[in-house]
């Protein structure tokens, strides 16, 4: 199998577990909610800790400021998953999933800080066409043909990928040292802990999740592996891509995933619209095509 067809298996299992959320987060799942879900995915993580641990036995051989700043990636993953939850919990994955194209963007302001890397003007260009992009697709025309600006929304996922920014450049400045599985160990025990902390001190949290738990645990477990299984899934494949193929087009590719949510999206809505229905009318499918291929045409132009 060439390294094109690899690659494309991320962003495709991406997609499927954006939908697989959203799902989750719908009416047609009785009592789940963003707090239910969150302590259900972070408790969860403390099924992986051993595993990783049986994998590199060396784990504890780590220094305490690594040990100390993975922690804290694990933790900001969390903060960083939640805003993305609420923003998918209101509006549709085809309309939420593109805004993470501007993760590249915070990406790019953190290493001009942090490491005085400047951008060349092309991939400004690419900026700004995602820019563009994440405005159109927060754009609302309502009956009244009154154009609205979706403002909780783009907030909403301005705040997770700037966290997520933060996060995968503080997760690989430490684990390119560290080792991915070593690294991976000691953010679970932070995400891991995180869920600890939701189900103590968050009364809300944990009765909706004691409540789902006790109406729908085998569904919402099911669910839940399967969403962490394709992540990972898809994760080991675009790593294994990175390493066969060209590292900028493969990232490239990884960047077409909001068009497998599109796709997806109207699949489900044609022909399982009992399980997920989207918006389909002539107006909001030019606006949502229009939108993605701005976006991802600045994310290949990004990664040129």
């Amino acid at each position: 199998m060439s390294w094109f067809l690899i690659a494309l298996i991320g962003p495709i299992l991406w997609a499927i577990v954006n939908h697989i959320d959203k799902f989750l987060l719908s009416d047609r799942f009785e009592g789940s909610n963003v707090g239910a879900l969150m302590i259900f995915s972070t408790l969860q993580c403390g099924l992986l800790i051993p595993i990783f641990y049986f994998i590199d036995s060396n784990i504890l051989n780590v220094n305490f400021g690594n040990i100390a700043l993975l922690i804290f990636t694990g933790i900001l993953s969390v903060f960083a998953i939640m805003p993305y939850m609420y923003a998918l919990d209101e509006e549709e994955a085809s309309i939420v999933i593109p805004l993470f194209q501007l993760i590249p963007i915070w990406g790019y302001i953190f290493a001009f800080f942090l490491l005085g890397e400047t951008l060349t003007l092309i991939q400004l260009v690419g900026c700004l066409l995602i820019i563009g992009g994440s405005a159109i697709i927060t754009l609302d025309f309502d009956e009244e043909k009154k154009i609205k600006f979706k403002k909780k929304i783009i907030l909403l996922m301005l705040l997770s990928t700037i966290l997520f920014a933060l996060y995968e450049t503080l997760f690989k400045f430490v684990a390119v040292d560290a080792g991915f599985v070593i690294s991976s160990f000691w953010e679970y025990i932070g995400v891991f802990f995180m869920g600890i902390l939701f189900y103590i001190f968050i009364k809300k949290y944990r009765l909706s999740f004691l409540n789902l738990l006790k109406t729908q645990g085998k569904k919402i477990i099911s669910l839940n592996v399967a969403s962490e299984s394709l992540t990972m899934v898809g994760n080991i494949a675009v790593n294994f891509a990175l390493i066969i193929g060209p590292v900028a087009l493969t990232l490239t590719i990884s960047g077409v995933q909001p068009i497998f949510v599109f796709l997806i999206g109207i699949f489900l809505t044609v022909f399982f619209p009992n399980i997920y229905k989207e918006k389909m009318s002539k107006k909001h499918l030019i606006q949502k095509i229009i939108s993605i291929m701005i976006m991802v045409i600045g994310s290949v132009i990004i990664n040129l």
